[in-house]
């Protein structure tokens, strides 16, 4: 009988240690490509003419930035990314924030584009700037340092960039906003 319980007592102990003992949780990994499954196939299937991009992103983009400031101000938002007088403009849905990526054409070829004051698709070149407007004041940065990537996909351009610097510009750029930004974007277009 004290067989039967040391055998009891000693499965309970293995068991409450492999509980306690279990395999730390893997962080998770941040990523760009998180947009969601649609209900057809446009997002998802390659092979579909609607397809927008390598991650699903259909005239819609995301925004990730950061000024380099005491409190590290961040601007993250996925919204529409649209041509609008030329320029390829992603925004939020109450357009306080606004990206611009001018290439200097609606069209701009596949390629690599080097940061430029003046967007010239023929000679690799894109201005990018940022602003934001709320609060009634107009902050903005413009791209100094970095490249952007051109690709197309069936009928969409797929834009992407990662770790642009930007140099504060605009008129209300004062205080904690007169420091550099970090921006990263990524999104799929339908060029008009």
């Amino acid at each position: 009988m004290n067989y039967r319980y040391i055998l009891i007592a000693s499965l309970l102990l293995t068991s409450s240690l492999g509980m306690a003992q279990q395999a730390p949780k893997q962080p998770v990994t941040d990523s760009w490509s998180n947009v969601p499954p649609a209900r057809d196939d446009r997002y998802t299937n390659p092979k579909s003419p609607l397809y927008s991009g390598p991650n699903g992103w259909y005239n819609f983009g995301e925004v990730r930035a950061q000024v380099n400031n005491d409190a590290k101000t961040p601007y993250a938002y996925k919204g529409g990314f649209q041509v609008i007088q030329g320029l390829l403009t992603s925004f939020t849905s109450d357009r306080l924030y606004v990206l611009q990526l001018d290439f200097g054409v609606d069209n701009p070829p596949p390629g690599t584009y080097q940061l430029a004051s003046k967007g010239n698709a023929a000679q690799k070149q894109v201005r990018v700037s940022f602003g934001d407007v709320s609060g009634q004041k107009i902050k903005e940065w413009t791209g100094e340092k970095g490249t952007v990537d051109v690709s197309q996909v069936n009928k969409f351009l797929h834009v992407k960039c990662r770790n642009l610097l930007l140099q504060p510009t605009g008129p209300n750029n004062t205080d904690a906003f007169k420091a550099p930004m970090a921006l990263g974007f990524e999104g799929a277009v339908v060029p008009e």
